[in-house]
């Protein structure tokens, strides 16, 4: 039997992979969780375990906020010391935050797989610290399971070897549909307090990227664009890192005399879920990456405070906005997305990108059938020194697996006729182009 390591540094880390943890429960798999401690809060890291009926973690290494550098360089020490110890099969993280980074890091430079979950997501922004986590992670992860076809071009267009690109959908899905059940029949405490305290239609509304709090000028801008709200109730889900920059920016007093927001800590899975299945739920306003998929999951209307996402799936199919931190900005595109008479519609027509529920099951199965392959080995010998690269014009159509045999060549990325890469498919049509790979 093979062993599996867990690796969790914050809240939404857990909620994503805790279907796949029940899931090696539920194989009785052997398997250790481990908290890097990133955002450990006692209170409320116990409540999320206790709420997804997941067993404590195993370990806890302590390693709370303080400079990234120093905090990144403590994990990779930690986690390479427990990794040794414990031997895992394969190292398993979810996500884009300083803890996967760490996990992947000491993961590989012990020669001990490593597995991305949420891997190939790319907002193409380089001020993201998410975005530098995700890239350096896949560059180097044994395994990678990307939650859209999206993701998997993503990847396959930096060079990253098909056979290590898995397509199993967001975990967060599965989330959804495994905990949604359980508030069915009750409202959540924490959920049914804020309910109670309005009657009103709300919006639900988290901001936390490191450009929009500890930027002065935006967090400022957004604390005017929700005294502007009038129409709708506010329940303002607040992080820590942003209660700590409204104080020190002075604007804590402002904000909190918002009349008709609704001010929360940040509350658990359950009633996070309760609040946006309720009906009175119109609006999720965030910069939170996963929120976008939960709201177009659950038929919610989405604005986003960034000038780009790693969700494009959504914006392309209207059902989320993008806008810039400018108060009257903010404002319009709330009104227009509020009053879109073509919103159910715009609901009924979107395909769906984040696989249907069952990524928990797919990546166990990938992982059981693919032990074998994640193994560390010394590359071949190559005849031209490295990889050599060729794009072949496909003139009728033809099997991939005939192209790499007849040319003893790997497919990397496969371009249609109008130019767009794709998924690597089975078949190949007469217009597409290829590109290869030459040992």
């Amino acid at each position: 039997m093979y062993s599996l390591a867990f690796v969790v540094g914050t809240r939404p880390e857990i909620t994503k992979i805790a279907p796949v943890i029940l899931e090696a429960e539920n194989r009785n798999l052997s398997f250790t969780i481990i908290h890097t401690g990133q955002h450990y809060d006692k209170e409320m890291s116990d409540q999320f375990f206790d709420v997804l009926e997941l067993r404590k973690p195993d370990f806890n290494l302590g390693v709370q906020a303080k400079q990234t550098n120093q905090q990144l360089g403590d994990m990779i020490k930690k986690l390479g010391e427990l990794f040794l110890e414990l031997s895992p099969n394969i190292v398993l993280a979810v996500g884009d935050t300083v803890s996967v980074l760490a996990a992947c890091l000491a993961s590989v430079n012990n020669q001990i797989p490593f597995g991305h979950i949420e891997s190939g997501l790319r907002s193409y922004d380089n001020t993201m610290p998410e975005e530098i986590n995700r890239r350096i992670v896949d560059s180097v992860s044994s395994i990678l399971f990307a939650p859209s076809q999206r993701a998997v071009v993503n990847l396959l267009y930096e060079g990253i070897d098909a056979e290590r690109i898995h397509f199993v959908g967001n975990t967060i899905v599965d989330s959804i549909q495994i905990f949604g059940d359980k508030i069915k029949q009750e409202i959540p405490s924490q959920a049914s307090e804020l309910l109670k305290k309005t009657q009103r239609d709300f919006i639900i509304c988290t901001i936390h990227r490191v450009s929009n709090v500890e930027n002065e000028t935006n967090l400022k801008e957004i604390v005017e664009t929700l005294e502007e709200i009038k129409d709708t109730s506010i329940i303002f889900l607040l992080h820590p890192r942003t209660a700590n920059k409204l104080e020190e920016f002075k604007l804590m007093s402002q904000f909190k005399s918002i009349e008709n927001m609704l001010l929360s800590s940040p509350i658990d899975y359950f009633s996070i879920l309760s609040l946006m299945r309720n009906e009175r739920c119109k609006l999720i306003l965030t910069d939170s990456g996963g929120l976008q998929e939960e709201a177009a999951f659950l038929k919610i209307p989405c604005i986003t405070l960034r000038p780009n996402t790693e969700r494009p799936e959504t914006v392309e199919q209207e059902i989320n906005k993008l806008v810039r931190i400018k108060k009257d900005e903010i404002i319009n595109t709330i009104k227009q997305t509020l009053g879109d008479v073509n919103i159910k519609r715009k609901f009924d027509e979107f395909i769906f990108p984040y696989g249907d529920g069952n990524s928990r099951k797919k990546i166990l199965d990938i992982i059981e059938n693919n032990l074998d392959n994640l193994s560390f080995i010394s590359p071949e010998m190559y005849s031209s020194g490295s990889k050599s690269f060729f794009l072949i014009e496909i003139k009728t159509k033809i099997s991939s697996s005939i192209v790499e045999n007849k040319f003893n060549c790997t497919i990397t990325l496969v371009y249609d006729e109008r130019g767009q890469p794709i998924p690597i498919p089975d078949e190949l049509q007469k217009g597409y182009w290829i590109r290869v790979s030459v040992k």
